[in-house]
């Protein structure tokens, strides 16, 4: 349920790159919060493009979903849990990362450039391979709901 105002309304430039290293540590973050979890998902380039296809379609919204419902008995211990985690101060903010992945499922993220080449190798391929690796983008969640811009109120918020 939306609590917070909205902001104005999106126009297809949300979202930002971010560090390496701050996606690194983010990720890490909810490994340890939420061990034996799912970390990641992938999502095909064909059906997020089948998506984006769409008319006036300005980007991808992704939810945080759970095929499991929950008794009253369980809601009153998820209740407790969550109460209990944010009087330890151990809630932060859920974020979603998002890396492009090749054929093998290995993720293309920014590579730092060596600063010595070994001397069998070919400069001039070793520089191309690590300047494409360094143009890699990782990105955050551009806006959050409730309370970022353009938060809809539909069948998949109630």
């Amino acid at each position: 349920m939306e609590t917070q105002k909205r902001q104005h309304p999106i126009d297809g430039t949300e979202g930002d790159p971010i560090e390496l290293k701050i996606a690194a540590a983010w990720t890490k973050n909810y490994r340890i919060m939420n061990p034996n979890e799912t970390i990641s998902h992938f999502f095909g380039n064909q059906i997020l493009q089948q998506i984006l296809d769409q008319p006036e379609c300005l980007g991808i919204r992704i939810y945080y979903a759970n095929e499991v419902r929950l008794n009253w008995i369980q809601r009153i211990f998820v209740a407790i849990s969550n109460f209990l985690r944010w009087i330890v101060g151990a809630y932060g903010v859920k974020h979603l990362i998002l890396v492009g992945s090749d054929k093998d499922g290995i993720d293309q993220i920014p590579e730092e450039v060596p600063t010595e080449v070994p001397e069998n190798q070919d400069k001039v391929m070793v520089a191309m391979s690590f300047k494409a690796a360094a143009a890699r983008t990782i990105a955050e969640q551009a806006s959050p709901c409730p309370g970022g811009a353009g938060c809809p109120e539909n069948q998949l918020t109630r």
